[in-house]
């Protein structure tokens, strides 16, 4: 099973929760989704950095 990043995390529970009608699916929703999804690219950015560093020292 893979791990899920925060953000992931995060934007699948709010889309849930909107599907389930918990909350509203407006305009601030989709920001707060659209600022996860820039987090989570930032988030994999730095994890295959991260990756290459570790894998040049050996």
């Amino acid at each position: 099973m893979q791990k899920m990043s925060l953000p992931t995390s995060l934007r699948l529970a709010l889309k849930q929760h909107a599907l389930s009608s918990d909350i509203a699916d407006d305009d601030e929703l989709k920001a707060i989704v659209s600022k996860l999804d820039d987090l989570d690219a930032k988030i994999a950015e730095m994890k295959a950095k991260a990756i290459a560093r570790r894998t040049q020292r050996g």
